[in-house]
């Protein structure tokens, strides 16, 4: 059975040749806002596509005809997806250890013993009782640490059982099925399951050729909402725990203001997308990612 100290060590570790969950969390997160940007330049980019032309001499070509090449975005698209995924596989796997998953697994089992343990061991004060501890020892100078953690006994309790309870909230969801394993299963492997795909196929009768085209995809998709609860359920679970332990639990990561990173990676597109619709990307991105991008600090502004 896992103690407070082996989940520091493995999930919130100091070793800089490893990775943690923060590192999962913020790469993750990053994928997500990049793959909605991609959506909405491909929602844009598609609007020129079409398949037949009408000439000057009433004559009508067929074909497909994409000038802003929306089916080599539509590749690039599908390409980041596979990554995206690997993404959230490291991060939400049960079995590899130092991943999210895992976290999830072991802190379901912790009690108030573990932490009441871990704070007198170490002589620390958990977070959330920083300010009764502040007053406590304006009042009462000579208190000791350990006297203060037993008097405290029933919040830190509280604050346990809501941890716990959030991780298994947060299990019981089925993310790592409903996200990553039929996407796998599909994607990762060759064709075993073909009922689980859609195949299209139409054809354009020419005086002197036929044409014909095939569209195959899969049935189900990957929807962003699912994508977004599970990140924003994982960050409240890990604010959970921050509130009991905070050596070297912070989620923040440098980077771009939110606004900024998405413009920029809009950017990266030649076709000019409309200013509103980078704009609705931002609230959208603010309203729906919210506990995710305030616990990596990106909901502030850098200066």
């Amino acid at each position: 059975m896992p103690v407070v100290s082996d989940i520091n060590k493995e999930y919130f570790g100091e070793d800089k040749k490893k990775t943690y969950i923060k590192d999962d969390f913020a790469e993750t997160l990053r994928a997500a806002i990049q793959r909605e940007v991609i959506l909405h330049v491909l929602v844009e980019v598609s609007k020129a596509r079409h398949s037949e032309e009408e000439h000057e001499n009433g004559s009508v070509s067929f074909g497909d005809f994409d000038p802003d090449n929306a089916g080599l975005l539509m590749n690039i698209f599908e390409t980041h997806e596979k990554g995206f995924m690997l993404d959230i596989r490291q991060l939400l796997t049960p079995r590899e250890t130092g991943a999210g998953g895992k976290f999830i697994k072991d802190i379901q089992v912790l009690k108030v013993e573990d932490f009441i343990d871990f704070y007198k061991n170490s002589k620390r004060i958990p977070p959330i009782l920083l300010g009764d501890w502040i007053n406590t020892r304006t009042k009462n100078k000579s208190i000791k640490g350990v006297d203060f953690i037993d008097n405290n006994h029933a919040k830190i309790k509280r604050a346990v059982n809501y941890l716990v309870e959030k991780a298994r909230i947060f299990q019981s969801e089925g993310y790592y099925n409903k996200i990553v394993n039929e996407y796998q299963a599909l994607e990762f492997h060759k064709d075993r399951q073909p009922e689980k795909y859609d195949v299209y196929e139409e054809s354009s009768d020419l005086s002197y050729i036929i044409i014909k085209k095939t569209t195959r995809s899969r049935k189900s998709k990957v929807k962003t909402s699912i994508i977004s609860d599970c990140l924003n359920d994982f960050a409240e679970t890990v604010m959970a725990y921050q509130d009991l332990i905070a050596n070297n639990t912070s989620f923040f990561n440098s980077d771009w203001p939110l606004d900024v990173y998405i413009e920029r990676t809009f950017a990266l597109f030649y076709k000019e997308i409309p200013n509103d619709i980078k704009k609705k990307v931002v609230q959208d991105t603010t309203k729906y990612l919210r506990r995710s991008i305030e616990i990596v600090g990106w909901n502030h502004k850098n200066n």
